[in-house]
């Protein structure tokens, strides 16, 4: 079925879920958004040397944030995103060291 560009999804009655206020990605990030940021973020540092506040500075860099801008909702999915990528990361450098450990031991 093909959906239409513009306009309420199909079923749904027009003006339904643009109640919305204007300023929702202005706010500030809900608990449960940084609890999930702060999440990630004890995962990363557990893997890396890492330590909290460079992480909040890469994730700010990274989606184009000033050092004294506020990290808002509207930021969330990107930062959840760099965090997720970057636990990623530190999940495969970790692997790789265990298994670099591993072959040494065999090799002793």
């Amino acid at each position: 079925m093909i959906q239409p560009i513009s306009g309420p999804p199909p079923g749904q009655p027009p003006g339904q879920g643009d109640n919305l206020p204007s300023g929702t990605g202005n706010q500030p990030l809900s608990s449960q958004q940084r609890t999930s940021l702060e999440s990630l973020m004890t995962k990363v540092t557990s893997l890396t040397q890492q330590q909290r506040a460079e992480l909040w500075a890469g994730i700010r860099h990274d989606i184009g944030l000033s050092g004294d801008s506020p990290l808002l909702s509207r930021h969330f999915p990107a930062a959840e995103h760099n965090l997720a990528q970057r636990l990623l990361a530190a999940q495969k450098s970790h692997s790789a060291r265990q298994l670099l450990a591993q072959l040494g031991e065999y090799l002793r």
